[in-house]
């Protein structure tokens, strides 16, 4: 592993040029957006589904078919990874918390953008996490099934800035001029 002189480091951080990669620049398509949302919403619902129906056969002690969910759980959840990286990197990785706090991790433009969808997803958001728990903890739910319950509700919670800035997002995230 070699050391970088500050004169050979880049101006800006590694995930923040990744992110700009022109090679990316398909995925920033409004249209192509909204299909990656699409499709980011369903691979989460399968694998969230997936991954309860593996611990209900876990409970219920059928170990080859918990094997094989399992094993199809793993190879949907590198899908719904790959999507996310995509969403991210069609947003320029404006929705990511992460490249918020890098310097030179976001503009003005991006900071206020990223402001105002997580004001936008952060009640609904809070709400909805609010009424799972309450609902866990005076309902009578397996442990399993209530792990279920609250990690689709987790997940959705966590998603729900990006899919919102992806399928709000104009032409590209980059005001004219901002070059």
């Amino acid at each position: 592993m070699s050391v970088i002189s500050p004169k050979q480091a880049p101006s800006r951080s590694v995930v923040v040029d990744a992110m700009n990669n022109p090679a990316l620049d398909w995925t920033r398509d409004p249209a192509t957006r909204r299909r990656l949302v699409l499709a980011s919403v369903a691979t989460t619902v399968v694998v969230t589904g997936m991954l309860y129906s593996a611990a209900t056969m876990l409970d219920a002690e059928r170990p080859q078919a918990n094997a094989w969910t399992m094993a199809a759980a793993v190879a949907t959840m590198l899908g719904w990874m790959l999507l996310t990286g995509c969403l991210n990197a069609s947003v320029r990785g404006a929705a990511d918390p992460l490249v918020a706090t890098l310097p030179g991790g976001h503009d003005e433009w991006q900071r206020r953008l990223y402001d105002q969808t997580y004001r936008r997803c952060y009640w609904p958001m809070l709400i909805l996490l609010s009424l799972a728990i309450l609902v866990l903890s005076i309902g009578d739910l397996p442990v399993i099934e209530a792990l279920g319950v609250f990690l689709a509700t987790f997940l959705l919670a966590v998603m729900a800035p990006l899919w919102t800035m992806a399928w709000t997002l104009p032409d590209d995230l980059r005001e004219p001029g901002s070059e």
